[in-house]
């Protein structure tokens, strides 16, 4: 039996309406709360306060042939990623905060180079339950560092994930994004710059791994890296999503996995679930043809 827990950050009730039907493998929500009510409703003490969820899943099935083979690791200890945050590329990263059911969570996430200028690159479970409904009071917080936020809070005008994350909660496209709203007549990439993301792109590689880890020994305050090669594959999913070596926590979910040795530091994945019979190992999905159309629908929001 499967058990699921994620890294999410939830906000006070916000209405969703439908933005359109499940066209294409993705699937959207309007959101019909103000900017400013979402804004308002994100204090530093509930920002403070939010709650890490972590997905995991167990047992962990037999994983693919890869260079670690999918045993039991010590390593893929995270780095504090060094000050400023405010500084491009860095500056992209950020913490992304929601409520579900009354409660607040946090994930992480991406501020990704769009037509629109306002996408954030996050996990299906930072967006949507998964089976389920769509979160409230979703914002973004771009280079939070120790309750402080240098650029603002942006809160989304519409979330989008994968039908089959949507409908079926399948870990295999466990990939969301928010546009969000202007603030101050400027948009999220023109004030923060913005990453690119890889389609199609090499399983077989080094990633660095950012995040906000929240769950113990972290606290949720600074962004932290895994630095790891492709360790192994979860062969229990289609197309089998990746694994590597982290071991970061809950907060971290939906964070990116930027190519190490990409010269354009592109998005491969993010950061979506564990194991806990499999310690240190962060897997996230393969950003193929379906994750290209959700990234489509969210820079057209």
């Amino acid at each position: 039996m499967k058990r699921i827990a994620a890294l999410l950050v939830v906000m006070g009730a916000c209405l969703l309406v439908p933005l359109s039907a499940q066209a294409g493998g993705v699937d959207s929500k309007r959101v019909e709360q103000s900017r400013e009510d979402v804004v308002s409703y994100w204090t530093a003490e509930r920002m403070r306060n939010a709650k890490p969820v972590e997905r995991k899943r167990d047992p962990f099935g037999k994983p693919a042939a890869t260079a670690g083979g999918g045993k039991k690791t010590t390593t893929g200890a995270a780095t504090e990623v060094p000050a400023p945050y405010t500084v491009f590329p860095t500056s992209t990263n950020g913490k992304v905060f929601f409520t579900d059911n009354g409660v607040n969570y946090v994930c992480s996430g991406t501020a990704i180079e769009s037509a629109n200028e306002s996408v954030v690159w996050t996990a299906g479970h930072c967006v949507n339950e998964g089976p389920g409904v769509y979160y409230t009071n979703w914002a973004f917080v771009p280079a939070y560092r120790d309750n402080v936020r240098p650029y603002g809070t942006w809160a989304a005008k519409s979330l989008h994930t994968t039908t089959t994350w949507q409908s079926q909660g399948d870990f295999s496209y466990d990939l969301g994004a928010a546009a969000v709203s202007p603030s101050n007549a400027t948009t999220l990439t023109d004030t923060v710059g913005g990453r690119s993301l890889a389609f199609n792109g090499p399983r077989s590689q080094r990633y660095n791994s950012f995040g906000y880890p929240a769950g113990s020994p972290f606290n949720g305050q600074r962004l932290w890296k895994c630095d790891s090669s492709l360790y192994t594959s979860d062969s229990s999913t289609s197309p089998q999503t990746m694994g590597i070596q982290c071991n970061m926590t809950g907060g971290s979910s939906g964070g990116g996995w930027v190519g190490a040795s990409d010269p354009l530091a592109r998005v491969y994945s993010v950061n979506s679930y564990g194991y806990s019979s499999l310690r240190n190992v962060m897997f996230g999905p393969y950003q193929g043809d379906l994750a290209q159309q959700l990234f489509a629908t969210a820079a057209a929001g």
